[in-house]
This record gives structure tokens, sequence and C-alpha cells, in this order.
């Protein structure tokens, strides 16, 4: 990999040190907050003054954990040919392989999705990094950013992208891997000693306190990262770094301590798509502001609130119990008798005035409507947030009815559209990344399982096929938010098609096609299904893939292989292509003569269809006692000259045959 200027890599690593302390000290005030939120869901320590209650409530947790529920699911990437129907098959291997991917034996994308969620509730922010690598071998990363970490442009706005620089901080690297990535020339070799021979006590002094800044949501559950960070070896702390410059997108890895680069690049020589790795979405969407508010900064005030409320009641109760008293000297000559004991006694003169007089107690009014008060608040933040206090357990007796258990859902739905439309967007980012990944280092064919015409199909995904990944439409489907809505979507539509059904004259009034096509929707049937479902063609959408990539492969003056379960649709869908297209008096015998060679496979194909077809039939009529098949002589030789179900004309006289005389004239 080429390493830029030494003298350019130095200017930009200095003006990156700018950068990164311009953008890391714009957002301390936000992560103060954030910090807060996370006080509040790992269960903060109220300071009280002594004799009053600071119990923490998990209002903030209860919060954020029903929330998680509702989006947990992980949405599923797929991949589609668009208006090229010849990478089908290609579009089917790279989701194969994506499926193989995000498996937890691999990159294990559900759970860093979820746990991108769970930093997103506190700080607003989801930051990944999706990156693929080829040596030793092809592998996928899906790594989750700290919010903690991440700096960006402070006026870069919601779209991560258009920041002129962007970055991740306390990347740690251990000496020896300094040196192994110097060795193979993925760092710089002068830099990486130059790097190790100027760290010093005091440099990993520093290294440490930006470190603790991090540790402290460790010290919330009683965890003490900062007098715990022996790993046995010195670590180097780096930032990855992604900016503009002149018009140009470079990529660093340095030292801010130090101010020592170990990689400096053009970002298309580190990554081909001239993408950076990270990708972001918005819980709440600024169109002028990156750090935007979370979830949690809605709910905060209410459970701060909320705990104040039940402490009091505490406190309360505990001085109602516990109240002060004042006593008469003359009537009881020892206080310390007053303190109550089991068979105590007091003595108490009572020669001038009676007993009762002597002692006095100072009253405490109960506090009424905390209940009460407690319960509002949970329901206007529920209210508010979506987050009803019914959806933490189990929904009430009268709403058990199917049509207010949809109504629920899709209430909950709307309320968490707009995380899901950011989120999704964020994953067809994802997306783009890894089809980048594939088609530059899936170097070797990767082993795939995918669902074709004739069932499972165990294929290979080749180096040619990868580089086309990119090239595909990135198709997001799943998540939470998006089921319940289709859940709540789907149960009304199928409601209206059962009413249609039942009721002639609305029938007579909706276009069968119509009709047909939204039956088969309600059966989870995709477009590319439905299509070839609906259409009088009975070209499959695989032989037209194969089809368009031999007309591809033809014109680029290859030769292609024969498809050996081609039919007429086959040889038709290429005659119509040379009929329909302009082309060169070459190119248009070179896909006549194609076709033509598939003539002898189409017939054997569909004499064995007809065969098979009549062979059925025979076997049916045979148990159901017609004929006795023993009788019967069918081989595969038989000439068929009558109607077969299944097959629209009589195979006598060859149709793909008379499909070419009818060209040729």
């Amino acid at each position: 990999m080429n390493f830029i200027p030494r003298q350019l890599a130095d200017t930009l690593t200095e003006i990156a040190c700018k950068q990164y302390k311009v953008g890391f000290e714009f957002k301390q005030g936000r992560l103060e907050e954030i910090r807060k939120n996370e006080e509040f869901y790992y269960g903060r320590k109220i300071k009280m003054p002594k004799g009053r209650f600071g119990v923490p409530l998990p209002t903030m947790s209860g919060f954020v954990d029903t929330l998680m529920s509702k989006i947990d699911d992980a949405p599923i990437v797929k991949f589609d040919h668009g208006d090229d129907i010849a990478d089908l098959k290609i579009a089917r291997k790279v989701s194969a392989v994506w499926q193989k991917d995000q498996h937890p034996n691999r990159a294990n994308w559900s759970l860093k999705d979820r746990w991108e969620k769970k930093l997103a509730c506190f700080s607003g922010r989801a930051i990944s990094k999706i990156y693929s690598e080829s040596d030793p071998a092809y592998k996928n990363y899906y790594e989750v950013v700290d919010h903690e970490d991440f700096i960006t442009e402070p006026m870069g706005g919601g779209e991560l992208e258009a920041h002129l620089f962007k970055g991740q901080d306390n990347i740690f690297r251990s000496k020896a891997i300094l040196k192994r990535n110097a060795g193979i020339g993925l760092y710089e070799p002068q830099q990486v000693a130059k790097l190790i021979l100027s760290y010093n006590d005091e440099t990993y002094a520093k290294a440490e306190d930006i470190y603790k800044a991090k540790a402290k949501r460790m010290e919330r559950l009683g965890l003490n990262l900062s007098a715990n960070t022996y790993v046995g070896q010195s670590m180097f702390r780096l930032i990855e770094w992604v900016m503009e410059y002149e018009g140009e997108q470079y990529y660093l890895l340095f030292c801010p301590i130090t101010r020592i680069w170990v990689r400096a690049h053009k970002l298309k020589d580190v990554f081909e798509s001239g993408l950076s790795p990270w990708t972001s979405w918005a819980t709440h969407e600024d169109a002028f502001n990156f750090w935007s508010k979370a979830p949690c900064d809605d709910i905060r005030p209410i459970a701060d609130s909320i705990d104040t409320l039940f402490n009091q009641a505490l406190d309360n109760r505990y001085k109602r119990n516990f109240g002060m008293r004042a006593f008469d000297p003359d009537v009881f000559k020892n206080p310390e008798e007053l303190i109550w004991k089991p068979d105590g006694l007091v003595q108490a003169t009572g020669k001038l005035k009676a007993i009762n007089q002597g002692i006095y107690e100072f009253k405490t009014e109960e506090i009424t409507g905390t209940v009460d008060l407690i319960q509002f608040l949970d329901f206007y933040g529920g209210k508010k947030t979506g987050i009803n206090p019914q959806d933490q357990g189990a929904l009430d007796k009268n709403e058990q009815k199917v049509g207010i258990y949809f109504g629920n859902l899709q209430q909950m739905a709307d309320r968490l559209g707009l995380y899901n439309k950011s989120y999704k967007e964020s994953y067809a980012h994802k997306g783009l990344r890894y089809a980048w990944g594939v088609a530059e280092h899936l170097t070797e064919p990767e082993a795939v399982k995918i669902i074709g015409e004739d069932g499972v199909e165990f294929t290979e995904l080749t180096r040619g096929e990868a580089k086309k990944a990119p090239d595909l439409d990135i198709v997001i489907t799943g998540g939470s938010a998006e089921v319940m809505a289709n859940e709540a979507k789907a149960k009304k539509r199928e409601n209206v098609l059962m009413l249609i059904s039942k009721d002639q004259v609305l029938r007579s009034q909706i276009n069968p096609q119509w009709y047909l096509q939204e039956t088969l929707k309600q059966g989870s049937f995709d477009e590319n299904e439905i299509k070839v479902a609906v259409s009088k063609d009975p070209l499959s959408l695989e032989m037209m893939s194969d089809a368009s990539n031999a007309i591809q492969m033809i014109l680029q003056g290859k030769k292609p292989k024969k498809r050996m379960s081609a039919d007429t649709s086959f040889i038709e869908y290429i005659i119509n292509f040379a009929n329909d297209k302009e082309l060169k008096m070459n190119e248009f015998v070179a896909l006549m003569e194609y076709a033509k060679a598939h003539l002898p496979i189409v017939k054997k194909n569909m004499v064995r269809r007809a065969l098979s077809i009549r062979n059925e039939l025979v076997i049916n009529r045979a148990k159901s006692g017609i004929e006795d098949p023993n009788k019967l002589n069918i081989d595969e030789t038989t000439r068929v000259s009558e109607p077969v179900p299944g097959i629209s004309q009589p195979i006598q006289g060859n149709a793909a045959t008379n499909l070419l005389k009818g060209t040729a004239q």
C-alpha cells in the first residue's frame, strides 16, 4: 500500500491534531449530559444529608430496557439485481455471503446491532465501523464505536458523510503489533520506530487520563478500572482519522500525544470505495447538529422527579414513625429513660402536673397524593415517548381484543418510526460498505447456499462476481418497528380482501390482476415471485437471468456455456433481444447461433417434461384403478403428439425450431 509523501503526512497530522482538539472540546458539554443519562440507568448515588433518604428508582432502566425490547430485531440486508436481470444469481450469492458473515460465528451483526442501539438510547447517536480484510483470508468486521471515542467536525451537521473530518480515539496497539504491522508494510517502519522511542512515563500518564473518562461508566457499577489497567505490556494510544485536504480525502493513523503518524494514505488506497468505514444514525435527527438529543434526555427529568417524590415520601414516613419530642425535666428527671425499650420503666415525679403534660410530640403531617403523582409522571412520560407503562408488562384485559392490540402495535410503530427510518438508512450505508468489502477482499471463491428454482443449491461466489457487489441494489427489510407496523397494516388489508371475496358486487368492480397480486402479497411472496406468478410468459427469473448473462458475454466477445435446462422461453428471450436491439451483424449472428445450439437441448428437455407429466398421470390413473400400468409402454423415446397438461402445445413439430425458422424468415 502506497504511503503519501512524508512531508505531506506530517502536515496532515498537525492539522488532524488541531481538528481533534476542536472536535473533542466541542462535544464535552454534550458528553456530560450523556453521562447523566448513564448514571440514571446504572443506578446513581443520590447525595443527601444524614438522616434523609436517597433511594434511586429504576425508572430510566425500565424505559431503556422496554425501548430496547421494541427495537431489538436487526434488519436483513438483501442485494437485488435491480434493472439488470443478468445479475440475479450474483445478487442471491452476495446476499447468501452476507447471511454467513452476519452469523454469530463470524461478525455477529445482530449482537453488535443491539449494542449500538443501547448506546443510542443514552447519546442519541449510534456509531459503527464496517470493513473487511483479505490478509490472511477474507473476513468482515462490524465494530461498535463508543460516543466517548468518536470525534466529528463541530459544524458538520447531521449527515456524517458531509463532515470534513472525523475519527475514532482510544485505539490501543501493543509494541509487538506495531512492529508486526510495520514488518508487513501496513505501518510505516521508520514512523513506528520513532513512536516507540518517543513514549515515556509522562506519555503513558496522558494516555491513561483520556482513557479514564470511559472508566467512569464502569465505576457506576462498582468496577474500578482506573486503578486496574495492567495488561502486562506497553500499549500505545492511536487515533484513526479521515479528513479532506485540498479536495482529496486522506486516511491517517497517528498518536495525538506525540503527533507521530504510522499510517498516511489517500482514502481510496485504504478503502477502494473512497468511503470512510464509519456509519451513524440518530434517534432524533437534526440537520445542523450531529450530537443531537437522545431518548433518555426526555425521561431523565421525569425519573429525577419520581426519585424526589419517592424519597420525600420515605422521609415523611420516617419522621412520622420516629418523630421528635419535648419533655419537662420537672416530670422526667432522666431523659434517656424515654428511649423505647422492651418492658422499659420511666421514672416520673408528677408532683405538680400530670405525666401526660410532661412530654410533647412534634407532629409531621402525612404527605398525600404521592402515588398518584408518580403514576401521572410515569403515564405522561410514556405518552410522550411511546413507551407506555403497559408495554413493560401484560396488556390490560380489555386490550386483549385483536383490534385494540393491533391498534397499539400501530401506535408504537408510529412512535418509533423516526428511529426506524434513520436506522434503516444507516443499514443501507452498512450494506454498501459491506458490498465494497466483498468486492475488494473476497479473492477466493466463497461457498454459499442459495434457494433456486430447484430448491436448495450449493454454489460459489467467484472473484469476478464479487466485483459486481457494489453495483447491486441494497434492500433493507425487517426491524421491530417495521414488523409491528406491517402486522397492523397486513391485518387491515387481510380484512378488506376477505370482505371483497365474500361480496360479488365488490368483486366485480375490482381488477382481477390487482386482486391476485394483493392476495399473493398476503402469502409473503416477494415482488419478483409475484411478477412471475401473474405473468403469462412462462419464462422464469433464473432462466431470464441466465439468458441475459449469456447475451452480455456474447456481446463482449466471449463464449458462454450452454444451459442444459433451457426451454423454449430461453431461446425466445435471446431471439427477442436480437430482434429488438440495434446490433452489429456479427453480434446478431452470434446470438442466433447460440440460440440454435440449444435446439437439441430444448427438444430433449421438453420431451422429458412431457413424459414426466404423462407418467405421473398414468400412475395416478393406475392408483384410481382406471388402467393397469404394466400394459403401458412409456419411455423417453415415445413420441408425444397430443397435448399434455402443463405444455401449451404438442411437441410434435418442435416449437423452438419453428421459432427460429420464423425469425429467419
